[in-house]
């Protein structure tokens, strides 16, 4: 036998078989919507009623059964060990064609781009929030549409994805109407003519209020002067687009960080709003 096929008996090996349940199957779906999520991420979107360590038990399963792959998501978790994120294999994916129909072709898999993994990571730390604000009863009702199947339904295909939003995100008040919100998580790296002002405009014409999530209240400052014009020129209220700093959003929650309005004015995202549109009132 020769070292590839010494080395592929090996990997072989070491897979495990495993039956899917049915929260099995709805990790690898939030990995297909994500593209990457941390251990301690899915434990929380599917395994919220059992400890984090059997979580973690059950993960490293799907992991050792081939369905997933793993690596460091540079962040840190208990007791000093680094945290893994996961990502799908191509079984993972064979298993939600089999399972959710979802063409296996058409699902990411491998590990993402290490450029792109923070990125990935935000977004699920922003979809945990509003998690979080529906058990307090801060709002009664949730949808977290990831930007690869909200632009499917809108346009029919997945063409120019680089210009569209992470998230939508519908959510009801108590005694309140309903909300839908387009959610960006900034990369910092955006230009503003490339990247920032197609993206908005392309925003803009569905109407909905925008929310930016960004690394730091500079860089905010940065989108405002970028944003307010555009804003202005389609006729928009300055509060149609709000941005707020990712570790205000983390600690504060979405409710409690404080926002700011394309103009300049500080707001905050609790009743009452300006019309249906959920447009903030500055404060």
């Amino acid at each position: 036998m020769n070292l590839i096929s010494e080395k592929s008996a090996k990997v072989k090996a070491k897979k495990k078989s495993l039956v899917l349940m049915q929260r099995d199957i709805a990790s690898l779906v939030q990995l297909y919507l994500h593209r990457t999520v941390s251990s301690s991420q899915l434990a929380r979107l599917c395994f919220a009623d059992i400890s984090y360590e059997t979580a973690r038990k059950r993960l490293r399963r799907l992991q050792q059964s081939g369905y997933t792959g793993s690596s460091s998501s540079g962040r840190m978790e208990g007791r000093g060990r680094p945290e893994l994120i996961y990502f799908l294999t191509a079984l993972g994916a064979r298993a939600l064609e089999k399972h959710r129909g979802i063409s296996w072709e058409s699902i990411p898999t491998g590990p993402p781009h290490t450029y792109h993994k923070e990125h990935f990571l935000r977004l699920v730390d922003v979809r945990l929030a509003m998690e979080d604000a529906r058990q307090r009863n801060l709002i009664v009702s949730l949808d977290f549409t990831t930007g690869r199947e909200f632009w499917k339904e809108v346009t029919g295909d997945l063409i120019n994805l680089e210009e569209h939003a992470d998230a939508t995100i519908s959510f009801l008040f108590p005694d309140s109407a309903p909300n839908k919100v387009m959610l960006e998580i900034d990369t910092g790296n955006f230009r503003q003519t490339k990247h920032w002002e197609p993206k908005i405009k392309a925003f803009l014409k569905t109407g909905y209020p925008i929310w930016v999530v960004t690394g730091s209240a500079p860089r905010i400052v940065t989108l405002r002067k970028w944003t307010q014009p555009l804003l202005e020129e389609a006729g928009m209220d300055s509060g149609q687009c709000i941005f707020c700093v990712y570790d205000d959003l983390v600690e504060q929650g979405i409710f409690g960080a404080t926002w700011h309005r394309a103009d300049g004015a500080v707001t905050n995202l609790r009743p009452p709003f300006d019309g249906a549109a959920l447009i903030p009132r500055p404060n």
